[in-house]
């Protein structure tokens, strides 16, 4: 051992190693949020953005609202003991409560437009019904309540909400535009209803509906994890690049022609598809085979997925003037979302290359396996039979 080594302790490790270290750890720090989200994600479908949410409707006269409120809170009260509410125990106390109800829908809500104060003068509950069918015993309810005439246009409107709602998401519509927000940790949200504000919210609402989809955002996952195979190249990554393409015009077809209702597909065919092209994109991520993944897979695989991002959108109502701002909003926001989520599993991918050559595998093949799994549970539990 040389005088300058017994100085200094032992050997140094070589620049160049602790740099390809480094970058493995970043990969792995990208990787562990992915791991995250394939475990915790849960077989439910992911297209129900707004269904539990706060919807007003802004008229040349009034402000109509309409949201699921626990039916406590309106001072219902549970007569079978299963801490539920159905439509004959509503139907049984309506009478009794209906004067009540007005008060204490004032006492939690509260809508300022333009500045002034709105008071609401009329509400009433039902049991929400699905698809036409009553449904089941719920703790919530359905509220609708109106407010009295306003003058004029209606250019911005902030709101005060203090029931128990199972969503906190918020779609203000008129005639001339829709605006999609939430309530913040305060139970307020305020809206400025011009295009440009329009615009914005659904472009929110396009990377929202891939940051909280988890059978989009697997699939993005897994299909990367397949067209990238062994390693990260030039080569695999143009091909990543020709099949994101694919699939972007492929939903983009696909969401344009539903929402405008030139076609109609039932959800229950949809769904179960789109968790089977999670376990399709897995298959080919376990081969590690590339060349299986062709463009137009991933184009017809992406007309799929379009019929499902079109949901979102139907649930809005958003009016016929506004369709092409909300869609054009949507889909780049959508578009926006699943580059991110590719160029950071490819990035993962090249930082963990780098420490585990040839071992790339030892990711891909887990992740892999996780993804078709969930995927399977998808399939079975969205089956209509």
């Amino acid at each position: 051992m040389s005088e300058r080594t017994r100085r200094s302790g032992g050997p140094r490790p070589a620049p160049a190693k602790l740099g390809v270290v480094g970058l493995g750890m970043i990969g792995l720090g990208l990787i562990g949020p992915i791991v995250a989200i394939l475990l915790s994600a849960t077989p439910a479908s992911a297209h129900d953005n707004t269904s539990g949410g706060i919807a007003l409707e802004i008229n040349d006269r009034r402000v109509v609202g309409t949201a699921p409120v626990r039916f406590a809170e309106l001072g219902y009260i549970d007569t079978s003991g299963d801490d539920l509410i159905d439509g004959a125990e509503v139907a049984a106390q309506e009478a009794a409560l209906a004067p009540s109800i007005v008060d204490a829908v004032r006492d939690h809500v509260g809508l300022t437009i333009d500045g002034e104060a709105t008071e609401i003068i009329g509400a009433g509950v039902a049991v929400a019904e699905s698809e036409g069918a009553p449904a089941e015993a719920s703790e919530y309810v359905s509220l609708r309540f109106a407010t009295g005439p306003h003058d004029g246009d209606v250019s911005r409107l902030s709101l005060d909400w203090t029931f128990t709602s199972p969503s906190s998401e918020v779609v203000v519509a008129r005639t001339d535009g829709v605006v999609v927000g939430g309530l913040d940790d305060s139970g307020t949200a305020a809206f400025s209803l011009d295009p440009w504000s329009s615009a914005v919210s659904f472009f929110g609402l396009g990377i929202d509906h891939i940051r909280f989809g988890p059978d989009h955002l697997l699939f993005l996952l897994v299909l990367t994890l397949a067209v990238v195979g062994a390693a990260v190249t030039r080569a695999s990554t143009m091909a990543v690049v020709k099949l994101v393409t694919a699939f972007t015009i492929g939903h983009a077809i696909s969401l344009c022609l539903v929402y405008l209702d030139v076609i109609s597909v039932p959800a229950s065919i949809v769904e179960p598809i789109i968790a089977l092209s999670v376990v399709a994109a897995a298959v080919l991520a376990l081969r590690g085979s590339s060349s299986e993944a062709r463009p137009w897979i991933a184009g017809v695989i992406g007309l799929v997925h379009g019929v499902g991002f079109a949901s979102s959108l139907g649930s809005l109502g958003v009016a016929t003037a506004n369709r092409p701002l909300a869609l054009a909003a949507f889909n780049v926001g959508i578009d926006v979302a699943q580059t991110i989520v590719v160029l950071l599993t490819t990035g993962a991918l090249w930082c963990v290359g780098k420490v585990l050559v040839d071992r790339t595998q030892w990711v891909r093949i887990p992740l892999s396996a996780t993804a078709g799994l969930i995927g399977l549970v998808w399939t079975f539990s969205r089956l209509p039979f």
